[in-house]
């Protein structure tokens, strides 16, 4: 398919110019059939992982309702600043790729001692 920018794969995408299939399901699913199901640990990591998600994509529907610069009022002050929900998907984004690198899928080495972290 090639490499797109982000700014291409978002407009490809309100132009209908792009299928992408996400489902929050399907996901969970997906990391279900990879880890040790058995393991009280793993399948806590992949609950909070899918929780994580979910709440990352409803501040994404907040920053397109509210704009990326919100309006605040405080008495007779109005100034603009930066939408919170930014921050906090950036907060979210960290502790997902930190999840992300902890779990242990079937298959993989369960020994994980750290050479792959910088």
């Amino acid at each position: 398919m090639g490499v797109f920018s982000a700014e291409m794969l978002k407009s490809l995408m309100k132009e209908g110019g792009l299928e992408v299939e996400y489902n929050i399901k399907k996901l969970e699913k997906e990391l279900l059939s990879k880890v040790d199901t058995t393991s009280q640990k793993e399948l806590e990591k992949v609950n909070r992982y899918i929780n994580l998600i979910r709440i990352y994509y409803e501040l994404d529907k907040s920053i397109e309702t509210d704009g990326a610069v919100v309006v605040t009022e405080n008495g007779s002050q109005k100034f603009t600043k930066t939408n919170p929900a930014i921050q906090e998907k950036n907060r979210i984004n960290t502790s997902l790729l930190s999840i992300e690198r902890s779990f242990i899928f079937k298959g993989e080495n369960d020994k994980q001692d750290g050479s792959d972290l910088i």
